[in-house]
């Protein structure tokens, strides 16, 4: 019966080529569906952030739109912008915004309420960009482990557009104003956070120093030295950042969002030119009034040409700077001693084979049998391996290790050619076939393994039993990593230039927020079975076997039969799905191993931060580890997700999914990887130089030549 319910789809998906696009239907990646479930459970769970969130911006828009603007006359608010324009800039700004604002007034009381709206909604975008902006602009400028971390979340949201993450604001804060700014802000916040820290990055290093040699402390140092001198760029980001949130206010109309974009939306969606011209130059005279008031001093260009070059520049607004505050870098012509790349010992060398040899073996488990009887963990979404008698699966094999066998053998390619490059060619090979690459790829190897090896079966998979293959890949793990701790604790690495004296307590902040990504993915989706034979209730299981048998017997009948099948398929409610978490029993539990890497990657963390001592060799060893246990717990929601991806079955009644935890995981451990990753790269082989040998011989040189100068005077 079970066959004859789910013949159709996976017949239809079987017969298609692998040129025909419709295979693609066979490998699909449901990031749709983990994004549906992480955002249920945002709304769900954690309702109370979202309403702190949105209390500031419904906040300042109440009180500064309702309370305040709506309040005071219209000829009151035109005098306020006159004195901000003069207090910011000059009397000649200053009349030029009174006249601009008061201007609008004129258009209709209906114009000057979407304009004291648009002037709230702007406002309040932009202050909040401030607030935030500011501070971590400076602690970007300050701190390179910071500003690391930062940078790939500008990038991220510069890049993609304000229309593609509308639907997940709307969803999570809903239309109107509230929504809208938070997604202006979100669009507007990045220009004043790059121009802060390369504004603080830019004051002269000897006006820093100098400021510390005569005692000041770090606070004044920020307060009195750094900020001042950074003051052009913070304004650029400033402007930068009240240009992009004029720019969006058509977009915060579609989202329900009141005052002179709406007016604009309304007047395209009509066709009303009237409308439109009257909300356009009401718009236009806001955008100036603001641009002029927040212009940096020597700026040029119109209005409509800065907010292009404000578009064109997001990723880079530090060209935006005027040039009489950039600062000017100063090539180094210092001659470079060059030195001989330091040999290597036998113990490094004994090291390296062990290492190499733990790598080997890994490799070649994945040739081995992995299980029989029934597939492990595919069988949790594909019918077939729940039972396959007399059938044996190795590490490569779609009902076997699958992606778990592959990730492995990439690993421990690595380590072998780790171990081989830096035994023919030391230092001079690819940069992560090193100590600290072997010691990455080998413990990812570990943890991978461990968790693979701790997951329990299916349920439903009958006749199964493990294989030789995933402990040999444990041994050959546990060897790799033993043999690479012991070569990176050898090996003679590094700094290209000192690391930070510092203690990094953002990397260890980093690595708890990880553990915490990895408690909710714990306790997430890790798969949802839309299969319809998984959830048929025993009563409609009874009816369903009562036709099958009717059908043998009757086959004449059988078309009429299945069509009553069919029909009462249908009649099961769509969302009663099988869900199971990466805690539950009747899943693999792949989520609570993943959580104890995650707990070990803290411990890790510590002493690669720093806090147990400034060795600096000590801290790269420890951010290795701390990469590596990031690295296997990223491999582990790797080998989950394409392991279903490859092998899940996708019939007509439903496919089996998995869920957002796994991609959880992949994101926690990844993090946890990049935080090792500013220290990892400053650290290459040591160089051995000759100038102590070379005054050596200099001064044996002078010395012969004196004793014989004083055997020519005695001649």
């Amino acid at each position: 019966m079970r066959l004859l319910a789910q013949s159709d789809g996976s017949t239809a998906l079987s017969d298609v080529g692998f040129s025909d696009n419709l295979v693609l239907d066979k490998f699909l990646v449901p990031f749709g569906d983990w994004m549906d479930q992480a955002f249920d459970w945002i709304a769900s769970e954690l309702r109370w952030l979202l309403s702190a969130i949105k209390w500031p911006f419904s906040t300042l828009n109440e009180l500064l739109v309702r309370d305040i603007m709506e309040n005071v006359p219209w000829f009151w608010i035109a005098v306020a912008f006159f004195v901000i324009g003069s207090l910011a800039r000059n009397i000649k700004v200053g009349v030029f915004a009174g006249i601009g604002i008061g201007a609008c007034g004129f258009l209709g009381d209906g114009f000057w309420q979407a304009t004291i709206e648009t002037i709230g909604f702007v406002s309040v975008a932009v202050f909040l960009c401030v607030i935030i902006g500011v501070p971590v602009g400076v602690a970007c400028g300050r701190f390179d482990a910071v500003w690391s971390g930062v940078r790939p979340v500008l990038d991220a949201m510069q890049v993609v557009h304000a229309f593609a993450y509308i639907l997940p604001f709307i969803a999570l804060f809903g239309l109107g104003n509230v929504g809208a700014t938070i997604v202006t802000m979100f669009f507007a916040l990045p220009p004043v956070v790059r121009l802060t820290n390369l504004g603080i990055r830019q004051v002269p290093a000897d006006v820093v120093e100098a400021s510390r040699a005569y005692g000041a402390p770090e606070w004044r140092v920020l307060v009195d030295v750094q900020l001042p001198l950074s003051r052009a760029a913070i304004m650029t980001g400033i402007n930068q950042t009240l240009l992009l949130a004029m720019s969006m206010l058509v977009i915060a109309a579609i989202m329900g969002a009141t005052g002179l974009g709406s007016e604009l939306f309304q007047a395209i969606s009509r066709q009303e030119v009237a409308l439109g011209a009257n909300s356009g130059l009401a718009f236009y005279l806001v955008a100036v009034v603001f641009d002029r008031i927040s212009q940096p001093e020597g700026a040029e260009g119109g209005l409509l040409r800065r907010i292009r070059r404000a578009w064109a520049h997001r990723r880079d607004p530090e060209v935006l700077i005027p040039d009489s505050a950039r600062a000017t870098a100063v090539a180094d012509e210092a001659p470079q001693v060059q030195g001989e790349i330091a040999p290597l010992t036998a113990a490094e060398r004994r090291s390296m084979m062990v290492a190499g040899a733990g790598g080997i073996i890994a490799m070649v488990s994945v040739f081995l049998t992995w299980n029989s009887g029934a597939g492990f963990l595919s069988a949790y979404g594909r019918t077939l391996d729940e039972y396959r008698p007399g059938e044996s699966f190795n590490g490569l094999s779609a009902s076997g290790g699958s992606w778990f066998g592959f990730v492995l053998l990439g690993l421990g390619l690595v380590v072998v050619a780790a171990a081989v490059t830096t035994m023919v060619t030391p230092g001079r090979g690819p940069r992560w076939f090193t100590a600290d690459g072997a010691t990455v790829a080998s413990l990812a190897m570990l943890v991978m393994m461990a968790a693979y090896l701790l997951a329990a079966p299916s349920d439903l998979s009958t006749g199964y039993s493990a294989g030789i293959g995933p402990w040999v890949a444990l041994i050959g793990g546990l060897v790799a990593s033993a043999g690479s701790v012991v070569w990176i604790r050898l090996a003679p690495h590094a700094p290209d230039r000192p690391l930070s004296a510092r203690i990094g307590w953002g990397r260890v902040v980093a690595a708890w927020f990880v553990v915490a990504v990895f408690a909710v993915g714990a306790f997430s989706v890790w798969s949802f079975d839309e299969r319809t034979r998984l959830i048929i209730s025993p009563e409609t299981q009874v009816q369903l076997d009562e036709l099958t048998a009717s059908a043998e017997a009757n086959p004449e009948q059988a078309g009429v039969i299945q069509s009553e099948m069919s029909a009462l398929l249908t009649q099961l409610e769509p969302d009663d799905r099988i869900i199971t978490d990466g805690v539950n029993s009747d899943g693999p539990g792949l989520g609570i191993w993943v959580l104890i890497a995650g707990l070990a990657g803290v411990v890790a963390v510590l002493p690669a931060a720093g806090v147990f001592g400034r060795d600096e060799h000590r801290q790269w060893r420890w951010s290795a580890i701390t990469a590596g246990i990031g690295a296997g717990a990223a491999c582990v929601g790797v080998g989950w997700i394409f392991t279903h991806i490859r092998s899940a079955e996708t019939t007509a009644e439903g496919t089996y999914l998995s869920g957002v935890g796994s991609f959880l995981a992949i994101a926690g451990g990844l993090t946890l990887a990049s935080t090792a990753a500013g220290v990892l790269k400053e650290f290459r082989r040591a160089k051995i130089y000759a100038d102590d040998a070379a005054e050596e011989v200099s001064a044996g040189s002078d010395g012969q030549g004196d004793r014989q100068q004083e055997r020519e005077v005695v001649t």
